[in-house]
């Protein structure tokens, strides 16, 4: 029986060898076969773009009228050319992210759901034109509300036939969205109880927040031990004399660089003194610590000058960013020497060892500068892990030798009949493919500049190629990959990498609207594609130098009804359609081969926390086959009253190493407040800096104060739910902001999201448990709090965001609108980060950095608008009073 059982597994074997070098032999054949034509990249055309006379207006009219189910809104069509638009031959297109349910008038236009979130409107029988300076109403009823002017629709280009067989194609670009003021305007249905964010909302809170005295922390993120000699300083006015470590050597220039940059004179030594202007970076003697260690000491005084001693590079990087930011505010604006140091001692080590910071750059691309800004800024405070959502449904932003429909196809977004050139158009991409921020992606050389410069600056890198769900982009790229090769008279090759069954007929729909965005599970192909990008990404990190710390499949969002009516899985089981245990089975399957896979490219599989539970007797349990550290989840969907708060400790005291990305207080993208005219979702309710400070990671339950609509929680409300046990704390990796990228479209829309949530979440990766995190009380926990928040918000204000104003080029935070009202006849405005500037007119006009700066209450007899101002002159939107 062995010498048999051997026998078996020696020919499955060879087969299992035969078959890796058929493969290989085919990848070759399809590079060869693909390098002529493959395209340079989307910007290497310019396509003709001609913008429609048509305009449009958007005007949300009632939230209210059908409770939580629907509401209604305008949507105007302006024919603002000297030609009428005919009563039939054209189609509008736009990105909605709601269904639309009903359109009125019904007998004149239509309006249809293609896929995700990809509408058409098209002229009924009813429509008879519309003349040249005419306009003409719609009324859209959708699903659910409309609050935000993130909500709107998006992306409207209308297509003509010519009547030949011909198409012209062009963009709207004249789009107004309307005010939204009125409670049907601003109220999601009856039972909203959040307030909407008016200026005096707004200095309520802010005076709420900021009641207790506002001593700010002398270092963000807070060290774990720090003593400031209040009675001393260090000044420095002649050049640094630099002397550092060999091993230091990275960390000494990268130190040298920025103070150079700064306008501070540096020289490098070769050997450490005891002067004021000396800066040492040293090995820590006897520390008995690992050489992995994240820790640093760092002290000053006026006879030594600067000391920072660390047991590695890591711990030796965060004592030099300690460094920089004691560093005074005018010598990041353009004080030169003397430089001003507060005598301190410092020893610290961070809180959790995963700092992560996620950017989706498939929904909407960030340029390789804009990562790089962002890795910077990372550093900056102390995170070490960037999280990169390389592929979704609306686009694949890798260059992967062998496939290259995956950025040809996968990595554009324009108007296509077919989807063999570049995926439909999505968030308002529009029309043309060659010039939109929905098309773009990372050359390999650019990634692995990517990977040696956040590995320069101690960061690493977590790849994610969502799937099976969320795989759209994967999938219609390796179908027009299996045409151009039938074409070629090559099928066979063609289908060597495709994802989806021709012959199934499963229907669904994902939570974003897709109907075709899942990986088929029952085709080995489906596993030759995985292994094939596993294997490129792992060598593109090899290639740099690193080690690929994990491969996230993402694993998230897979909709029901996937892989029932395939005939590649229906074979399988021997039946016409699956049933929802054998489709848990074949998810379950895939799951195990996927991870199997990465394995085999020496590292571990990490996705979101769908991976790490399985449905069983109709409900969600812990996955046991993945605990010990063989995968990594990420914890995302802890929306208060869902019944998910506790997934994550769960699966910690499961033995599963936890992430955590949870929605209610992690999530970026979310808006900061309540506002129509904050950027951003608000599914899981509103996230501004504050959330993410307040986070308390081991108790999550310590950071619920009210749902997404405004109804206060409870302690008590959470009695029943799973707690972290005492002897699985190790298990909390740590945690992680989530910057999703549907409402990214330019740098400037990254950055406003992102900061300053960072420092916020910074805070809560690197420094210790706050008190005010242990009190039981509620009400004793809210007082700790605001008295840690005053501080925080104090030293943000004061120091941080006007370093980021100004260092690295400047960051384009958001700039927090100020609070205000009129009481009595007197003007009194706030911040929610005291030490901006707030400027106001009170004759109609806009305020500039002329206006007149708020310091104390003004007397005013009508209208007043104020705005908020950085030192660089960068304004928040106005706020106005009457």
């Amino acid at each position: 029986m062995t010498y048999r059982g051997n026998q078996t597994r020696l020919k499955r074997l060879s087969l299992c060898v035969a078959m890796l070098a058929a493969m290989q032999a085919q990848n070759a054949m399809a590079e060869t076969l693909h390098a002529a034509a493959a395209p340079t990249g989307f910007d290497a055309r310019q396509s003709a773009q001609t913008v429609s006379e048509l305009g449009v207006t958007w005007q949300v009219t009632d939230n209210l009228q059908d409770s939580y189910n629907s509401f209604l809104a305008d949507l105007t069509i302006h024919n603002r050319g000297a030609a009428d638009l005919e009563a039939s031959g054209w189609t509008i297109y736009f990105n909605f992210v709601r269904d639309v349910l009903a359109v009125t008038p019904s007998d004149q236009f239509n309006v249809e759901h293609i896929n995700g979130d990809f509408f058409k409107l098209t002229p009924a029988a009813g429509f008879t034109g519309l003349k040249a300076g005419e306009s003409l109403k719609i009324q859209l009823k959708a699903s659910f509300w409309a609050i935000s002017k993130s909500d709107a629709p998006a992306g409207f280009y209308i297509v003509k036939n010519d009547g030949a067989g011909g198409q012209s194609v062009e963009a709207i670009t004249d789009v107004t969205l309307g005010a939204q003021t009125t409670p049907e305007q601003t109220q999601r249905f009856d039972g909203d109880n959040m307030p909407l964010d008016t200026a005096e909302v707004r200095f309520e809170r802010n005076r709420q927040y900021l009641a207790a005295a506002q001593t700010g922390p002398a270092l963000l993120p807070t060290p774990a031990s720090m003593t400031v000699n209040e009675a001393e300083s260090l000044t420095v006015a002649e050049p640094f004399k630099l002397y550092f470590d060999r091993r230091f050597m990275r960390e000494g220039r990268y130190l040298q660089s920025q103070l150079q940059a700064l306008g501070v004179p540096v020289e490098v030594v070769r050997r450490c003194a005891d002067a004021a202007n000396a800066i040492c970076l040293q090995g820590a003697q006897n520390s008995g610590r690992a050489g992995s260690d994240e820790s640093y000491q760092l002290s000053t005084s006026a006879a030594s000058g600067v000391r920072i001693a660390a047991d590695s590079p890591t711990g030796m990087f965060y004592g030099v960013q300690s460094l920089l930011g004691l560093i005074p505010l005018d010598t990041y604006q353009g004080g030169g020497l003397p430089v001003r140091l507060p005598v301190v001692e410092i020893s610290d080590a961070p809180r959790f060892s995963y700092r992560g910071m996620h950017l989706d750059v498939a929904r909407h691309f960030s340029q390789p500068e804009s990562v790089k800004k962002l890795i910077d800024v990372m550093a900056l405070y102390k995170l070490n892990k960037l999280h990169l959502h390389l592929s979704d449904d609306e686009g694949w932003r890798l260059e992967i030798p062998g496939l290259p429909e995956l950025t040809s196809v996968g990595g554009k977004r324009g108007h296509s009949e077919n989807e063999l050139d570049n995926l439909v158009p999505s968030f308002g991409s529009g029309p043309f493919a060659d010039s939109n921020n929905g098309s773009g992606y990372f050359s390999r050389r650019q990634y692995i500049e990517l990977l040696r410069y956040a590995a320069e600056r101690h960061i690493e890198v977590v790849p994610e190629f969502d799937l099976p769900g969320h795989a759209r982009a994967a999938i219609k790229s390796m179908e027009a990959r299996a045409k151009h090769f039938a074409e070629a008279g090559k099928p066979y090759q063609g289908r060597n990498f495709l994802l989806s069954d021709p012959e199934d007929k499963s229907e669904y729909k994902s939570v974003q609207g897709w109907k075709d965005n899942v990986i088929n599970p029952c085709m080995p192909t489906t596993y030759f594609f995985i292994d094939k990008v596993v294997g490129e990404v792992s060598r593109m990190y090899r290639q740099a130098g690193l080690r690929m710390p994990a491969f996230h499949v993402g694993a998230d969002e897979v909709p029901a009804g996937v892989w029932k009516k395939s005939p590649a899985c229906t074979r399988m089981f021997g039946s016409e359609e699956l049933s929802a245990d054998e489709v848990e089975t074949l998810n379950r399957f895939f799951n195990a081969t996927v991870t199997g896979i990465v394995a085999a490219h020496g590292t571990k599989i990490a996705g979101w926390e769908e991976l790490a539970f399985m449905h069983e007797d109709g409900g969600k349990v812990v996955n046991p086959h993945f605990v010990g550290g063989i995968m990594i989840p990420y914890v995302w969907n802890n929306v208060w009253g869902w019944g998910t708060e506790d997934n994550a400790y769960k699966l910690a005291n499961a033995g599963y190493p936890v992430v955590l990305a949870n929605a209610t207080n992690l999530y970026f993208d979310l808006a900061y407040q309540k506002a129509p005219e904050e950027p951003g979702y608000y599914w899981a309710g509103f996230v501004d800096t504050r959330r993410v400070y307040e986070f308390t990671p081991m108790d999550v339950f310590k950071a619920a104060w009210v749902d997404r609509m405004g109804n206060p929680l409870t302690d008590d409300m959470w009695n029943d739910r799973t707690r972290l046990a005492a002897d699985k704390q190790d298990m909390i990796l740590g945690v992680q902001g989530e910057l999703w990228s549907e409402n990214v479209k330019t740098e400037s829309d990254l950055f406003y999201l992102a900061l300053p949530k960072l420092l916020g979440l910074a805070e809560r990766a690197w420094s210790p448990q706050p008190d005010w995190a242990n009190e039981a009380d509620q009400a004793q926990r809210l007082s700790g709090l605001n008295q840690a928040w005053s501080g925080f918000a104090a030293r943000v204000g004061a120091y941080d965001l006007k370093r980021l104003d100004s260092w690295n080029g400047g960051y384009d935070f958001r700039v927090p609108p100020p609070g205000a009202r009129v009481a009595d006849g007197m003007l009194e405005a706030n911040l929610s980060f005291p030490g901006l500037e707030i400027r106001y007119t009170l004759d109609g006009s806009e305020p500039t950095t002329e206006s007149p700066l708020y310091d104390g209450p003004v007397a005013v007899s009508g209208g007043v608008k104020l705005k908020t101002f950085t030192p660089s002159g960068r304004a928040s939107r106005t706020v106005e009073l009457n």
